[in-house]
């Protein structure tokens, strides 16, 4: 019987008119990713800007009533209000030549539920970018801490979890794609999940510095103060911004300054580099050649290419390791939007509504991605014994080291570096092991003799006794994510 692949027809309506407003979306993070990163509407969308907007206004009213400046039942007057306004009606407000503004659209909108007099009362002093830019840190702020950070952590919680169960895998070490030393599989992982936990914190700094301003239209305060009373600009601004979260832009025009977007966008670049840097290494991992690991998902479903059946591609790593380069192009514009002709101009204004909400789209999914992916990684313990095998008959590095460490100069060749070079040359030739060809030497003979026991074991392969202090910096690399996780391991770790 043929499968039945009509998956529309299984659809609600109102499921089915989502997803084809998403295909008609040009942007793929809601097109492509939109259900992925459905948790940031709240914080990212255009609604949720429209919503901050009309909070901000809601706040400067409550502190304005405060200030002893106007009469508490206008207060209450506009939260009465608040869930009628339509936030649809702001949007096409915005448009209309009657306005032509987003803020003065906003205000309209309220005063259509309010009386004139608590309608007066809004505004006091503003610009609209003192509403809209302390709008957008306090929507960043949230959408990093509620929605974000927690499917970073989540990352680091099974990343340190792979590691903690592959801490006794020893893996061959590779420098410029070529096998050396090893290494502790677990190991690499520990050190994959400081990085990003390192960049975590990075995030967590970068996002508290996100400032706010209520100080009017070249940010003198001159129009609050005459609102508010003379005097008082900056203390009302204080206030209102301790309520949203965010400590004031002294430095702000009509503008709040963007080098701390910038921060925020470098760090979230950063962390997606370091993220490719992982999803990359697992990419090669699971090549033909190596084949050290796999996801059990994708191996036994297979087809991963449309020509090659067989197949078994490291799609969701390849996908990935792609997106840290779509995060960095967003640099451009946070760079861009610290310009400014004076006090403001309107090149910032176009591109503030890009980014850096592209740019938190594309980060939150591809750690969604990973915290799908990491509990169908399987690893290949014997492919990675094999693969080993080589370095264990081979153990070039480590015999230079030893000879380094014995302090030892061959009457021929001169130091040890030089003696292993030239008996490697020959092993290679003759296809023979690295220890076999070097005893042939009897100068390397006499100093073989002399070695302590553990010595003589690494050089004849047992490389497990030279690892150093892998297994005590994996421990520290794990007690710091962990530390970084914080409160976050509480989220249900198979989120």
């Amino acid at each position: 019987m043929a499968e039945d692949f009509d998956i529309v027809e299984k659809l609600s309506l109102e499921k089915r008119t989502e997803l084809e407003f998403r295909l008609n979306c040009i942007s793929p993070d809601d097109g492509k990713y939109g259900e992925e990163a459905d948790l940031l509407i709240p914080y990212l969308s255009a609604r949720a800007e429209w919503l901050a907007c009309v909070h901000v206004q809601e706040v400067l009213l409550e502190t304005r009533v405060e200030f002893g400046k106007a009469p508490q039942e206008n207060l209450e007057e506009l939260r009465e209000a608040l869930p009628k306004i339509d936030i649809l009606n702001v949007s096409l407000l915005e448009k209309d030549r009657r306005i032509n503004h987003d803020q003065l659209a906003l205000i309209e909108e309220i005063g259509r539920y309010v009386s004139p007099e608590t309608k007066a009362l809004l505004h006091p002093g503003t610009t609209s970018y003192d509403i809209l830019d302390t709008a957008r840190s306090y929507l960043f702020r949230g959408a990093w801490h509620a929605v974000i950070r927690p499917e970073v952590a989540r990352s680091i919680d099974k990343l340190a979890a792979i590691a903690e169960q592959s801490l006794e895998i020893l893996q061959v070490g590779r420098t410029h794609l070529q096998n050396t030393s090893p290494i502790l599989f677990g190991g690499v992982i520990a050190g994959y999940a400081a990085r990003i936990a390192e960049r975590t914190e990075r995030c967590d700094e970068t996002f508290k510095r996100l400032k706010g301003k209520i100080s009017g239209i070249v940010g003198t305060g001159a129009s609050i103060d005459m609102v508010m009373g003379e005097g008082t600009s900056m203390e009302f601004e204080r206030k209102v911004l301790i309520k949203l979260g965010l400590k004031p832009d002294y430095t702000a025009t009509q503008i709040v300054q963007k080098e701390p977007l910038a921060d925020v966008g470098n760090s979230l670049t950063t962390m997606m580099h370091v993220l490719a840097d992982f999803t990359n290494d697992i990419r090669m991992l699971y090549s033909s050649e190596i084949e050290e690991v796999t996801s059990r998902d994708n191996a036994e479903r297979l087809g991963g290419s449309s020509a090659d059946a067989m197949k078994n591609n490291p799609v969701q790593y390849e996908n990935m390791t792609g997106k840290a380069v779509i995060v960095e192009s967003g640099m451009r514009i946070l760079y861009e939007l610290i310009h400014s002709d004076f006090q403001r101009d309107l090149r910032g204004s176009v591109q503030a509504r890009y980014q850096p909400q592209l740019m938190m789209v594309e980060t939150y999914e591809a750690f969604r991605r990973l915290n799908k992916s990491l509990p169908q990684l399987s690893i290949n313990e014997d492919k990675i014994a094999e693969n080993l095998t080589r370095v264990r008959n081979n153990p070039s590095e480590a015999m230079v080291a030893i000879l380094r460490g014995e302090q030892w100069i061959h009457p021929t060749y001169g130091v040890g570096h030089n003696f292993v070079k030239e008996m490697g040359r020959k092993a290679k030739k003759e296809k023979r092991g690295l220890l076999e060809v070097a005893l042939e030497d009897d100068k390397f003979e006499k100093l073989f003799d002399s070695l302590s026991l553990d010595r003589k074991a690494i050089l004849e392969g047992t490389l497990e006794n030279y690892v150093g202090s892998v297994l005590e910096r994996a421990q520290k690399n794990l007690k710091y994510a962990r530390y970084v996780i914080g409160n976050y391991i509480s989220i249900n770790r198979n989120h």
